[in-house]
Parts: C-alpha cells; structure tokens; sequence
C-alpha cells in the first residue's frame, strides 16, 4: 500500500511539475509582444500575423498590461491537450487561472488559422486559432486584475462572456441578440452549440448600454437570471 501511494505519488507530483513548467514538451517558441506561443514542430510564417491579431484583440481591453508574459502552449495531439489539461476534453482552449496563468490550446493549424475539436473537426462559430488565443489570454488577465480567488467565484457568464468580447474583437447587434435570446436560437445555448454568445450578449449589455466598467463587471459575482430577465425585459 505504501509503495502504490508512492508511486501514485511520484506521478501526480511529475505530471503537475509538467504543467507549471511545460516547456521541456515544446521545443519551439514564437514571441510577439508579450505573447509566446509554444509548439512541438517549427512555426510556419503565418506565426507572426497571427501574434499580431492576437496582440490587437487582447491589448484593447483595460486588463491588458504590456509588461506581463502570457505563454500559450500549443498541442498537436488529442492526447498531450488531455494530459495537460487533465482531460477537458469539450473545450478548446484552457487556462490555469489557479496556477501561474499558462493557457493551453487544442491542435491546431496555424496556416489556416484553426482548432480541431475532440473529433478532429475544424471548430466552427467564428472562432479561430487568434480567437482562441486570445480567449485564453484574457482568461489569464481577468485573473490576475481581480486574483485567482475572486475570479474563481464570477459567474460563468462574466468570465467566459468577457473573454468572448475581447477574443472576437467584435460589436454586437444588441438587439438582433437580444431578439435571438428571446426566440430562444440554438447558438444561444452554450450547453447546446458550444458557443458563449448569451454570455457575450449579457456582458455586452452590461458594458455598452448599462454603461458598466470592466472593473465593474468583474468586482463581485453577479446573478445570471437576474441580469438575463433584465436583458429580455429591456431594463
């Protein structure tokens, strides 16, 4: 029994030193800015151009700060995405927003600028290798501008809407999405196409037509029902 739970943990302590420190996995790296991206295999030319989108959607966010370094790491299998993720296996992308901020990304295809689901097909919605990137990155940032502790107590909605805001550097039509909320469109339900456009729009809401801060977004959890009457209502 002593030598299963020394060996169980041996293992737990290696695969954790893994995921603080990926870096003896990646051979290569690509900065741009504050961004590092991190891969198995050399980088193709379009790494640059991509860093820079990246670079235009997360530095327009008031979280942004130049001086901190934000490592993405790159998978180019299933199964390293799973083992350093510990098997999140639905998302994309994933930051540890507990740890030191590091963001990991599903395999990939930089030259076409996408991310491969579970299954291998491209993901859909919009949502490209710079999304996300970018996504991920401004997980890292909502954390370290409020703490890990706090963040880890918003709302889904706050975290992954505002993430969504600044990864698709987009205007929303507020009432084409509030319109789409109402009727009750499948691509606003997370659990059922994977998108955070309800999130997005409730966020969106908060920021452009009730006149919140980012800061104010983010202080203190917020109740999702009540802020999602409040969009339906036109409140």
């Amino acid at each position: 029994m002593k030598r299963t739970l020394l060996v169980l943990v041996t293992l737990a302590a290696g695969w954790l030193g893994l995921v603080v420190h990926p870096q003896p996995l990646f051979a290569y790296s690509a900065r741009g800015g504050n961004i590092v991206l991190h891969a198995r295999r050399p980088f193709p030319p379009a790494t640059q151009p991509l860093l820079q989108d990246v670079l235009r959607r997360v530095s327009a966010s008031p979280l942004y700060d130049s001086r901190r370094v934000h490592d993405v790491f790159l998978c180019d299998t299933p199964g390293l995405y799973a083992f350093l993720t510990l098997g999140a296996y639905k998302s994309g992308g994933l930051t540890q927003t507990m740890l030191n901020g590091h963001s990991f990304i599903r395999p990939y295809d930089i030259d076409r600028g996408t991310v491969f689901d579970r299954n291998g097909q491209v993901k859909t919605g919009g949502r490209s290798l710079a999304y996300y990137i970018a996504h991920e990155v401004t997980h890292a940032l909502t954390a370290d501008r409020i703490g890990r502790w706090r963040y880890r107590h918003l709302a889904p909605f706050q975290t992954e809407g505002y993430a969504d805001r600044v990864a698709f550097a987009r205007p929303l039509d507020l009432p084409a999405e509030r319109e789409a909320l109402i009727r009750g469109a499948p691509e606003m339900n997370p659990r059922q196409s994977g998108l955070y456009r309800r999130y997005e729009l409730l966020v969106a809401d908060l920021l452009d037509r009730r006149g919140l801060s980012v800061d104010q977004l983010l202080a203190r959890p917020l109740d999702q029902a009540v802020i999602e009457a409040q969009v339906r209502a036109g409140l």
